[in-house]
């Protein structure tokens, strides 16, 4: 084949393949954690039940009373409440926040040494709010805003997981029940600035991260999906579907983060009840599956340009040496 006939094939190949994408996720690995593993009544799996975030050095999980903060191997290094049976409770609430009512955290963000994390009402889920904590210690902030939504949801659903855009100086959450508008606000003052329109309407959205230009969501539908969301035109794509194992199932929250080769690797979290127990927490096979997507990186359209540029020296190299 002549090189000029492989520089255009090339050049119209990458003109068609985006980085990342969406249909090229491969599943790397599964770590369960149980509420009775490795002793009895550790509840590791209740303590990452709702959410998770990365700052690309150690782990920040959510589940509805507080926070923890675990290693890269995702070994707990500390929490800032604490539950044991029958039903002693510790929340890392601040109890200000717990008096209004505020008892829910969903899915979390990290962004410049500060956990966000979403805050609700179990009552109804018509109190959304956003409360700041530092990831050094999972101390409260002091900070705490109030989400609102468009005027036609003004606060219904709307705190089921809060997403962090620092590139563009604002967060995002969307409506629990199907729609297909997601709420940006400032990110200075969670103040409600706009909505996006997205091309496909979404439901029961649990949790969500910004790669880029794209907002990834996993949604607790029967299909166990995760889509992703062009954040400039709203366009949807569905990127994986999730194992469905025997059992009750609630998808949780999502992190996603690259490696220093261009990997990008997706973490979903999923509730697995697999006696039906009603996620019962005395039930020693209640467990939270965190699920380990990998993303190969794909040539951007400069890295074929070097590649051509080698072919087409490599090719003038061969005719110098016949011309001598």
């Amino acid at each position: 084949m002549r090189v000029p006939t492989l520089l255009a094939l090339l050049l119209s190949a990458a003109a068609l393949i985006p980085a990342h994408a969406a249909d090229a996720w491969k599943l790397a690995g599964v770590d369960n954690f149980y509420m009775h593993t490795p002793t009895p009544n550790s509840f590791t799996g209740l303590y990452r039940s709702q959410g998770m975030a990365t700052d690309g050095k150690q782990w920040f999980f959510s589940w509805q009373y507080g926070l923890e903060r675990a290693d890269n191997n995702f070994d707990s290094v500390q929490r800032n409440s604490a539950f044991t049976l029958p039903g002693n409770l510790s929340p890392g609430i601040p109890g200000a926040l717990m008096a209004q009512g505020l008892n829910h955290i969903g899915d979390i963000d990290y962004h410049n040494g500060v956990i966000y994390a979403s805050l609700d009402s179990t009552a109804g889920y018509t109190k959304p709010h956003v409360a700041l904590f530092n990831a050094s210690d999972l101390s409260y902030t002091g900070k705490v805003y109030e989400l609102g939504g468009t005027p036609a949801n003004p606060n219904k659903d709307l705190a089921s997981w809060v997403a962090v855009d620092a590139k563009r100086g604002v967060g995002y959450g969307k409506e629990w029940q199907n729609g297909n508008t997601i709420n940006v606000y400032n990110l200075d003052d969670w103040s409600f600035s706009h909505t996006i329109t997205l091309d496909t309407p979404l439901a029961r959205i649990q949790g969500a991260k910004v790669v880029g230009d794209w907002l990834y969501m996993a949604s607790d539908n029967a299909t166990q999906s995760i889509y992703r969301s062009n954040l400039l035109s709203g366009a949807v794509e569905e990127v994986v579907r999730l194992p469905q194992p025997t059992g009750e199932l609630e998808m949780e929250g999502i992190a996603l983060r690259a490696s220093a080769d261009g990997t990008l690797d997706m973490y979903v979290e999923q509730v697995v009840d697999p006696d039906r127990s009603g996620q019962s927490l005395t039930n020693p096979n209640l467990h939270v599956a965190l699920y380990h997507y990998q993303l190969a990186p794909v040539p951007e359209p400069a890295t074929y340009g070097m590649m051509l540029a080698g072919l087409l020296a490599m090719q003038a190299a061969r005719r110098r040496r016949r011309g001598k």
